[in-house]
């Protein structure tokens, strides 16, 4: 006769080429369950205590003793067939059983994970610079452990609760409303799905400053060429910005060089948001480098 192998994950969802055997004799192995048998209509049946290879077997278990034999006996197993991401759906059965009888995890928080997910985040990247697929693979997976630990902390806030369906939505929504054009098969041009990204980033956001959204927080480097970027591509005049934000000295017992460059970085912000707040009081849009200018030498 022929297995039938349901998805654990997803035990009621029947393979096509199935649904005729189950309306024949059907035996079924002690990990599915009733009310899995009842959805199906199989209310006569029950768990075998021995097999009947004249009857269909139905389970969700591929180690069974059961289906190991029929399978050494050449009879087909129809299983459904995997899609990509179906060990997310473990993953996440396994984050909520942790957050829910963990010792640990029970009793942690967004900022008590801050340090780990700073250090995941650090060892993926030299992960990435090694070039190893193997160490590349183990990161990217502590990193997902992150996603997934915040996640299902959020999912227990008594005030704005939210859960990794609701992370998952928020990426794709993002990301198929900025790429239109390649979604849909319009163009596959690279300046053109730029231009879309920052356009719809851009209305998305509806920033008041062209530093919005600027994660201070970063290193200070990041921190510099982020401001740096945004600065770019504002048409802010970069040669008027002091050198020595643009510069980095190292002096053996001297200041902190991070605490220096986060300390110029920051003032740079400042200043670029003072231009802001007096354009805005001009009626000045800063969209060209002489705008900026204009607003900058007012005061």
């Amino acid at each position: 006769m022929t297995v039938i192998l349901l998805d654990p994950l997803r035990p009621d969802v029947i393979p096509a080429r199935a649904v005729a055997l189950l309306s024949g004799p059907v035996i079924v192995t002690e990990d599915v369950h009733p009310s899995t048998l009842w959805d199906l209509g199989l209310t006569s049946s029950a768990w075998a205590a021995t097999d009947d290879p004249t009857a269909t077997l139905l389970t969700g278990d591929p180690t069974h003793p059961f289906v190991g034999a029929r399978i050494a006996n050449g009879e087909q197993v129809i299983a459904g067939q995997s899609v990509p991401g179906d060990a997310l759906l473990q993953a996440v059965s396994l984050m909520d059983t942790l957050r829910r009888n963990g010792p640990w995890e029970s009793t942690q928080t967004h900022g008590s994970l801050r340090r780990y997910l700073l250090e995941e985040v650090y060892e993926l990247l030299d992960a990435i610079d090694a070039g190893d697929p193997a160490e590349l693979t183990e990161e990217l997976g502590d990193l997902l452990l992150q996603v997934l630990f915040h996640a299902r902390i959020a999912a227990d806030d008594e005030h704005a609760p939210f859960d990794i369906d609701d992370v998952a939505r928020s990426f794709t929504e993002k990301v198929m409303g900025r790429t239109p054009g390649v979604l849909s098969g319009a163009h596959s041009d690279l300046e053109t799905q730029i231009r879309e990204w920052e356009e719809r980033k851009a209305a998305e956001k509806n920033r008041g400053s062209v530093l919005d959204g600027v994660a201070t927080t970063a290193p200070a480097l990041a921190l510099t060429q982020k401001v740096l970027e945004r600065l770019t591509g504002a048409g802010y005049p970069t040669e008027t910005i002091d050198p020595e934000v643009l510069t980095v000295t190292v002096v053996a017992g001297g200041d902190s060089v991070e605490a220096q460059a986060r300390e110029r970085t920051l003032a740079l912000m400042d200043r670029v948001r003072e231009i802001e707040a007096r354009a805005a009081q001009l009626d000045i849009t800063l969209d060209t480098r002489d705008a900026w200018l204009r607003a900058a030498s007012i005061g």
